[in-house]
């Protein structure tokens, strides 16, 4: 596991946008032949990371033409054209953005209204396997520390299908949007965990003092369902990039350990000095 430290949110979201371009750039370069499939979320914590990838795009430092995006989930409930419909935020977010180039025939958005929501989630996570798998998984957390739209509690071995929203999640859901209770969803069709760790790569966003717990819980606590992120401790090739406020729950030696290990390999992150990024392709 690599942990990127980063002095607040700004920093954190170019780091993590200089991760995609690096490693869409260095799987074009060494997989030709296909293309790279990633799975991506929506949100706040991911809006200038996408803003940032953007404007590589425009600059021509990297495409998406080649490549597959997969949306971790979608709200069930909410009419299609719902500015909060998660593939509508994701096109504000990204898709519409000057210089994006990725051809809406890659994006593949979880069907919420299909006529059986058991048989839209069967066949998307056919349609993943059909690709070849997750390259790489890029998401942030909660102070839960859910994933996607598992929340705590989820099974780790859980695959796409339909899950419940925590109470607090819809409150929390219920005050950003700006609408009663009763108008925000109960449920949501969601990549699962198993899904997600089965990602080649995956890179975490942890941002704001109120992840604290869920980053402590990652990095110096065991494996536990009741923090689904907690999963990725264990996964071989993930990278978590973090702000300092988040950060404030751990010990002191383990963020001296993670910044110092930065400092030792000698990589300023998204510019390696010493030989390529280190990517599972």
């Amino acid at each position: 596991m690599r942990v990127f430290i980063r002095t607040d949110y700004t920093q954190m979201s170019r780091t993590a946008a200089s991760f995609l371009v690096d490693s869409i750039n260095k799987f074009q370069q060494t997989s030709p032949s296909r293309k790279m499939n990633i799975a991506l979320s929506s949100g706040w914590s991911v809006k200038v990371v996408y803003k940032e990838l953007a404007e590589a795009v425009e600059r021509g430092d990297v495409s998406l033409a080649n490549v597959n995006i997969f949306h971790v989930d979608e709200f069930v409930g909410l009419p299609a054209a719902d500015p909060h419909c998660q593939r509508n935020v994701m096109y504000d977010t990204l898709y519409s953005l000057p210089g994006v180039d990725i051809p809406s025939t890659n994006v593949h958005s979880l069907d919420a209204w299909a006529p059986s929501l058991p048989d839209e989630c069967a066949a998307f996570e056919k349609k993943i396997e059909a690709q070849g798998g997750l390259d790489l998984a890029l998401f942030s957390t909660g102070a839960d520390g859910h994933v996607a739209r598992n929340e705590p509690g989820s099974s780790l071995k859980s695959v796409t299908r339909q899950a419940g929203l925590a109470y607090d999640t819809r409150i929390q859901l219920s005050e950003r949007w700006g609408v009663g209770l009763d108008e925000v969803p109960t449920h949501a069709l969601t990549v699962g965990i198993k899904t997600l760790a089965e990602a080649r790569n995956v890179l975490v966003l942890f941002t704001g003092v109120n992840r604290a717990k869920a980053l402590e819980a990652s990095l110096e606590g065991s494996m536990n369902h009741m923090f689904p992120v907690s999963v990725f401790q264990r996964h071989t090739s993930a990278t978590f990039v973090v702000d300092e406020p988040s950060t404030y729950e751990l010990r002191v030696k383990t963020v001296h350990y993670f910044k110092g290990l930065e400092r030792t390999s000698g990589e300023v992150f998204g510019n390696p000095v010493h030989g390529e990024m280190k990517f599972k392709a």
